[in-house]
């Protein structure tokens, strides 16, 4: 999220009451506007308490705005014959290196009064590479992407949000050749040939992001048509319209923002094809306001939008660290006056940012020259470097007290527990075609059949049973978000899943027992009803598992809290609540249903005024917001056997001699 508001150098002007100025090459208060408003999306999604679901896109508009101004600015030096490449990165580097690497050796600092070590460790290396440019490779390929963006916990990682950082610096190592090339051709051949990079980088980023989304999501490659994307108007503007149907687009274009940050979830396969809603309104917002603007544009030049505009950067370095901070410490979501507090805080540490890290380097009051901006940089870096690479090694050396050893579940491998890769799949990484059938979907013949069927609340249920019932034979068949349900939408692979156990397994494998368990959500309800109607003649007893406790932050990391002197109220603080409900509507709907229901939520909370149980031994029962260990599991198992709920299953718990 690398913004450069210098569009040419020289051609600055100073907005007047809050009007935007349409010559070429003129200050653009819009822009600071829209800026404003991507930066308050991401702000308020990250808050958690707002109803921007896909708040992240604000990103997509900021990696628009960047591709605009700074092909405008490059395409005009070039026209004019004065383009450096030197120059280029000395004002990328003022840009974008001194409020990162504030923001970066304060984060540092900061890390051992709230991270554990394994926390400190990702984040000193994630810095690190930050100052780089490469921690959207860091993460993707070290920490993210063995779990996911959206699956990881992201408030134990403070700077995880410079990934777009990254993405938009390995751009600008690109795309200025590319713009060399081409500066000969004219500015329509010059065009042509900048759209069909885009279009290239489009459709490759719709294959990645089919066969790994968080590796679409990182990726450079993949993001590279959502900067070109804002490029292209400097070939293609769009022509003058009349005002009404400015207007008309302008708010359409605000709608398309909009109405993605409010209806997109982390569920979804994003970027892909689903970026066109955000990117196609940032570049036609910046479009119209280049041809004479609109209400939208002249509302977005107002002084409110353009001062946050202004801060934006130094806004979105510094208001994660804080929010992580805070969220670390009260161990749950904010409250909406803390929210409030959390933007202000947000805003005030922007402004000091930008008034006395950004300005300074900017107008040439520090780092003068380019040779003395490079040396001041580098011995910034490598400062840097001991700072992180001290704090890495105190973590790795220090004795490891109760606290580090409960905080390195929050690591915990789930791979063999959960069957992971084989009978349970990751839905956005796999197939079908990847479910290991012949393994996981083999009946016995002289063993009672158990199968288990959903999402990664059925896989964590599974090493428990096959551990608490020796003489039965348990079968998982899952994939990640997905429901065992019939008639379920969303992912094809899903479907096509529970397809192949619902129509071809079930009706000639008749198990002894079929739990179907899943995150159930209240607009299941429904469907769980149709599907024990279709499926209560396809197993011998049909087992709904309901909800299980969860947490607003990791159970793992809660426990290392109050083993380090924090008070246990957090156990019952934490907790999420919901569950409550949706567990007596889910028995309910069941039982009426003719099948079994099961609570893993009364069987671990009996009193749910109270901590519920959180430990086997020294073990955590769950590692996550709500996914069980493996003696977790099987703590789990051995109580839903021992309510009776499953018919012969306490016969199936001790082996035979």
């Amino acid at each position: 999220m690398l913004l450069d508001q210098d569009v040419s150098k020289g051609t600055l002007r100073r907005p007047e009451q809050g009007i935007a100025r349409y010559e070429p090459g003129a200050y653009r208060a819009d822009i600071d506007g829209l800026r404003a408003v991507a930066v308050l999306i991401v702000l308020l999604f990250h808050t958690g308490i707002s109803p921007l679901r896909g708040g992240f896109i604000g990103v997509d508009v900021f990696f628009v705005i960047s591709g605009y101004l700074i092909t405008k600015a490059v395409w005009h030096e070039l026209q004019q014959g004065t383009f450096s490449l030197l120059t280029f990165y000395e004002r990328r580097t003022r840009r974008i290196f001194p409020a990162l690497v504030v923001t970066v050796a304060v984060t540092l600092v900061c890390a051992p009064l709230v991270l554990f070590a394994s926390e400190r460790t990702t984040t000193v290396w994630t810095g690190l590479a930050a100052l780089t440019s490469v921690s959207n490779i860091y993460l993707a390929v070290e920490t993210l992407g063995k779990s996911g963006y959206f699956a990881a916990d992201v408030y134990s990682q403070p700077l995880v949000h410079t990934w777009s950082l990254g993405v938009e610096e390995q751009f600008y190592l690109v795309f200025p050749f590319i713009l060399l090339a081409v500066s000969g051709l004219g500015r329509w051949r010059a065009g042509a040939v900048v759209a069909a990079t885009a279009f290239a980088s489009f459709l490759f980023g719709i294959w990645l992001t089919g066969a790994n989304r968080d590796l679409a999501y990182y990726v450079p490659v993949s993001r590279a048509w959502e900067l070109i994307t804002g490029g292209l108007l400097v070939f293609l503007p769009l022509p003058r319209l009349p005002a009404r149907i400015r207007d008309g687009l302008s708010l359409l274009a605000l709608a398309l923002i909009l109405g993605s940050a409010y209806r997109f979830h982390g569920g979804m396969f994003f970027p892909g094809v689903f970026a066109i809603a955000p990117v196609a309104g940032a570049a036609l917002l910046i479009a119209i306001g280049s041809t004479g603007g609109s209400h939208v544009t002249r509302f977005l030049a107002l002084p409110p939008f353009v001062g946050i505009g202004k801060i934006s950067y130094s806004l979105y370095l510094w208001h994660w660290p804080i929010f992580v901070g805070v969220a670390l410490t009260t161990a749950r979501a904010p409250t909406i006056p803390e929210a409030i507090g959390l933007l202000l805080a947000s805003v005030v540490a922007a402004y000091l940012s930008w008034r006395f890290v950004e300005q300074p380097f900017r107008q040439r009051r520090i780092g003068r020259t380019a040779g003395s901006l490079w040396r001041q940089a580098g011995a910034a870096w490598c400062l840097c470097c001991l700072l992180g690479l001290g704090i890495w090694h105190f973590a790795a050396a220090s004795p490891q007290t109760e606290s580090d050893r409960l905080a390195t579940y929050l690591t915990y491998d789930d791979r063999d527990v959960y069957r992971r890769g084989t009978c349970f799949l990751i839905g956005y990484q796999q197939t079908v075609a990847d479910f290991a059938a012949a393994d996981c979907l083999s009946p016995s013949k002289v063993e009672p059949n158990v199968l288990i069927m959903g999402d990664s609340h059925a896989a964590h249920l599974r090493s428990g049973f096959e551990a608490a019932l020796p003489q039965a034979h348990v079968m998982l068949a899952a994939s990640s978000g997905c429901k065992p349900l019939i008639g379920v939408g969303g992912d094809p692979e899903c479907v096509g899943l529970m397809q192949m156990i619902f129509e071809r397994f079930l009706p000639k494998n008749k198990p002894d027992v079929l739990i179907l368990s899943a995150r159930w959500a209240d607009y299941d309800l429904p469907l769980v009803a149709e599907t024990l109607r279709q499926v209560k003649d396809k197993a011998g007893a049909v087992v709904v598992s309901g909800p299980i406790v969860e947490y607003q932050r990791p159970l793992a990391r809660l426990l290392a809290q109050i083993a380090g002197g924090r008070s246990g109220v957090l156990l019952v603080d934490s907790r999420t609540t919901e569950q409550l409900q949706r567990d007596r509507d889910l028995q309910t709907l069941v039982e009426a249903a003719g099948a079994i229901y099961v609570s893993p939520y009364r069987l671990l909370c009996p009193n749910p005024d109270t901590a519920c149980r959180t430990m086997v031994g020294d073990v955590p029962l769950q590692w996550d917001y709500g996914h069980l260990t493996a003696e977790g599991s099987k703590v789990l198992a051995d109580a839903i056997i021992g309510t009776g709920a499953i018919p012969g299953a306490r016969t199936w718990q001790v082996k035979a001699p």
